[in-house]
């Protein structure tokens, strides 16, 4: 840093511009003298810029005294917000920083960075309006982001000439708070109004149906098994249902037919065969079943639990989070607090369902819940139409066909990146065997897997086919058409061989040559399909390739058998849910009311661990810089992914405590359960999600999700007949199914974790070689307690995902050809046909060539030859 004139490191110097130009997240400072300059630029740092992370890394820095050192450290920390951290804790933020998937900042800036390249603005330079705005009316994909930049201001100041990379970020990506009320009230009501009341509606059959069929109509277990299980499978249809044609806007689409849904389901219920000592609907007057008769028009339970619309709900949420930004990019931070109020929401409404309809059916019957579930499905229509009414009338910045925000300027850029590959590409051929296998980089078959998953990507080499290749003309002159605009936009040096000038071909036959690479088929017209394919893996490639590097493209074995305990846990939920009213009426002679009391504090305590965990901070990593064995193997207990079979542990054993004939104890397992039940899904959701490759987590979500739903139907259909053996029984046999399996999948993990382990040492990349020596030799850890938990010592200070991809890194080859086998072979073979067509392209070059130097040696010995007569 030049022109330094002080202790601090940004007095006199360009770094507080050069950070805020860079938009960098976080500030590592380390040097001597800890309690000089190190003190000094630290807390600089944290007052100058309060929205980036400041750390001090203690052991890279040092003083003259140990004393100074430590109590410089303190000082840092008790009088500003930076933390201090050791190298082996920043080398982990670092790596989890480099390892995010591609999205959120880094992609935006990503973004930002390729319209300046496309342009050719150099590094810290700032580009012209004008040129801005004429680069992007070249393309394609242009209308979406000029009406972007148009809206936001872009040029209307006053000598507003140019723009900078953080200005166009800002522009393009910032978001906007919500001011207007309306606004305010469409984020409400898809967070806290419709979720509490769609979640009311589907828990109030839990509270009344067994007792309904058992003591009300006086007939046997068995049949509250089918009933429960018709339900419970009605939910899970319900999902099947949108995901089959829910399309772009699953709410215009299908919330209110799937209210409407439930609402007849209740109506039919509180109107069907209804006796007139019950009076008329929602008068709420006490009347209670005489113990005689049918269960038929139960299965309209049916039609309310086809009302399953939780996926709905968080698909609009995204949408109205995406609307805050003006390119439409998610504000990752503000949706996931907005899912957690959105679930706590949900919880909350299950808590009123247990409590009202318990006191509802103890009090007034049967038919008075009914009448309260029409109700609920009123309340809940109306929210539903308000808001489709508010997200009508609201200002729609974006335009666009098929794509919308974030996605059209993806597209664009997408756009300008294909120009470059082509060019590039184009060049390699036209050198004939100089490149001829040159353009195809390490990788490209990873990428062409990930690519072929990019909706957005495909969109723009589909507008750039139909820009194109039109049906007036043949591919040939299309294909120049497309090399004539590259050269035009200069995205890349002109497409001239760097052979002289005579051996060089033309661009007809430069596009013969192109044409017959991107058919795959190797006759016909070159259609869309072939266009899109041959190219988006190598634009993928280009743009992303630095994060292939650290990119997980497998899944790992264990993780099918953390997917599979999806249903696993289900089961515990679901005996709850089908058996704990018979259990508590029979058990200890409760009333419904009193049963609804317990489940809804249950409910609620999930709600308070669900809100704890987001916003307050984690303790489970560790903080000291000599953390003691014991502190790292109960921290490694708390952090992915040995949390999963933890919590399965826990809800296990409760549900088999539970089944102990003593109600204090009874009541205990029950509140412990109900509040862990959520944070298991959680826990599971998190490892699948940063475990998983992200084109694969959608596939292993879908099919957990789908097994969490048998799993409900499972113990909705016996979980009654089980308790009908026996009142014990169903809550220890499902129990210990899920004891059982908790174990399973610990030792699943257990042999991945001493894998990786033992990559790292054999690689000599262990974190702390000092600290796993003296783990080695305590007395600890030769302790069978301890020992099933050092293989996850690490992840005490080093998130499970981290662990994984280095462990990728290392053993790249190895693990793709075990576990990506038939994938590799397939996409090896394409490669190898196209290497083929490669080298008969380059001999096609290569003939060309040679012709025309042979042509120009014939013409100059004829020279001669007429010169010398």
């Amino acid at each position: 840093l030049r022109d330094r004139c002080d202790f601090s490191a940004f007095a006199g110097t360009k770094l507080l511009a050069c950070l805020k130009e860079n938009n960098v997240k976080h500030f590592f400072v380390m040097g001597f003298l800890t309690d000089i300059c190190v003190y000094q630029t630290s807390t600089a740092a944290a007052r100058l810029l309060p929205d980036m992370s400041t750390y001090v890394v203690h052991d890279c820095c040092a003083a003259k005294t140990e004393n100074d050192h430590n109590t410089a450290l303190d000082k840092i920390t008790s009088s500003s917000t930076v933390k201090v951290i050791s190298s082996n804790e920043a080398e982990s933020l670092l790596e989890e920083n480099k390892s995010k998937t591609i999205g959120g900042d880094d992609d935006e800036w990503l973004m930002v960075e390729k319209l300046f390249s496309a342009a050719g603005v150099a590094e810290n330079k700032n580009i012209s309006v004008d040129k801005l705005q004429s680069l992007i009316e070249c393309m394609p994909s242009s209308s979406t982001l000029l009406s972007i930049l148009s809206e936001n201001g872009l040029g209307k100041k006053e000598g507003d000439k140019t723009i900078s990379r953080a200005d166009l970020h800002r522009i393009l990506f910032q978001r906007k708070p919500r001011t207007d009320l309306l606004e305010k009230l469409a984020i409400f009501i898809l967070v806290a109004y419709i979720p509490f009341f769609y979640s009311l509606s589907t828990r109030i059959p839990f509270i009344f149906v067994a007792l309904e069929i058992t003591v009300g109509r006086g007939r046997a277990l068995w049949e509250v098994g089918v009933i429960l299980g018709v339900y419970q499978t009605s939910r899970a249809l319900g999902n099947l249902f949108i995901v089959m044609f829910g399309g772009k806007n699953p709410f215009k689409r299908l919330q209110i037919f799937m209210i409407l849904s439930a609402l007849f389901g209740w109506t039919f219920l509180a109107l069907w065969d209804r006796p007139a000592e019950a009076s008329s609907v929602f008068s709420f007057k006490p009347f209670f079943s005489n113990g005689e008769g049918d269960i038929r028009p139960l299965f309209a339970l049916f039609c309310v639990g086809f009302c399953e619309t939780i996926v709905i709900l968080q698909r609009a949420l995204m949408t109205e989070t995406a609307k805050e930004s003006p390119s439409g990019a998610i504000d990752e931070k503000v949706l996931a607090r907005r899912f957690t109020a959105q679930y706590s929401l949900v919880s909350f409404g299950a808590t009123a369902a247990f409590l009202i309809g318990g006191w509802l059916y103890t009090s007034y019957g049967f038919y008075s819940v009914v009448d309260f579930g029409i109700l609920v499905q009123i309340a809940h229509l109306f929210g539903a139409l308000v808001y489709l009414a508010l997200a009508k009338n609201s200002k729609k910045s974006l335009k666009g066909d098929e794509l919308d925000g974030n996605d059209a300027v993806r597209s664009l850029i997408y756009q300008f990146q294909a120009l470059t590959v082509i060019s590039k590409y184009s060049r390699d051929v036209a050198n004939g065997t100089d490149n001829v296998l040159g353009s195809d980089a390490l990788g490209l078959s990873i990428a062409a897997i990930k690519a072929k998953s990019d909706r957005v990507l495909n969109h723009s080499l589909s507008e750039m086919y139909k820009s194109f290749f039109s049906h007036e003309r043949n591919d040939i002159d299309s294909m120049e058409e497309l090399l004539k605009s590259i050269d035009k936009a200069r995205t890349e040096e002109s497409l001239i061989s760097r052979r002289p000038l005579a051996m060089t071909i033309g661009k007809n036959k430069l596009s013969k040559l192109l044409l017959f690479l991107m058919k795959s088929k190797g006759t016909g017209s070159l259609s869309e399909g072939e266009f899109c394919s041959f190219w988006a893996p190598r634009i993928y490639l280009s743009m992303f390739e630095s994060s292939q590097e650290v990119s997980v493209s497998v899944a790992w074995p264990y993780m099918k058998a953390v997917v599979a305990s999806q249903a696993i846990a289900a089961l515990c939920i679901g005996v709850f849910l089908s058996t704990a009213l018979l259990s508590y009426t029979q058990r200890f002679g409760m009333d419904a009311a009193q049963v609804g009391v317990y489940l809804g504090i249950g409910e609620g305590l999930g709600v308070i661990i669900i809100l704890g965990r987001a916003f307050l901070p984690t303790c489970s990593r560790i903080k000291s810089n000599t953390p003691s064995l014991s502190s790292r193997v109960f921290s490694a207990f708390l952090s992915r992914p040995l949390n999963v079979p933890m919590v399965l542990l826990v809800a296990s054993s409760a549900s088999m405590l539970f089944s102990i004939d003593h109600f204090v104890v009874a009541l205990i397992c029950q509140m412990c359960y109900s509040a862990v039940n959520d944070l298991s899904v959680s826990y599971m959701n998190e490892l699948t999600g940063t475990s998983l490759p992200p084109e694969k987590f959608k596939f292993y979500q879908g099919i957990g999700q789908w097994l969490r739903r048998i799993g409900n139907m499972v113990t909705a259909i016996l979980g009654p007949i089980f308790f009908g053996i026996h009142r014990s029984f169903p809550f220890l046999f499902f129990g210990a199914i899920v004891f059982v399996w908790a174990f399973i999948l610990w030792f699943l993990m257990y042999q991945h974790a001493s894998r990786m382990q033992e990559s790292f040492v054999s690689n000599n990349c262990t974190f702390d070689k000092g600290e796993r020596e003296k783990d080695k030799n305590s007395c600890l850890s030769k302790s069978l307690v301890v020992e099933p938990f050092l293989p996850f010592l690490e992840t005490s200070r080093t998130p499970w995902s981290v662990l994984e991809q280095r462990y990728y890194a290392l053993n790249k080859e190895r693990l793709e050809e075990e576990l990506n086998t038939w994938k590799k072979a397939s996409v090896d073979i394409t490669l190898m046909e196209h290497q083929i067509r490669c080298l008969t392209a380059a001999l096609e070059v290569e003939k060309d060539q040679r012709r025309a130097l042979e042509d120009r040696l014939y013409a100059r010995v004829a020279a001669s030859e007429k010169e010398d007569e």
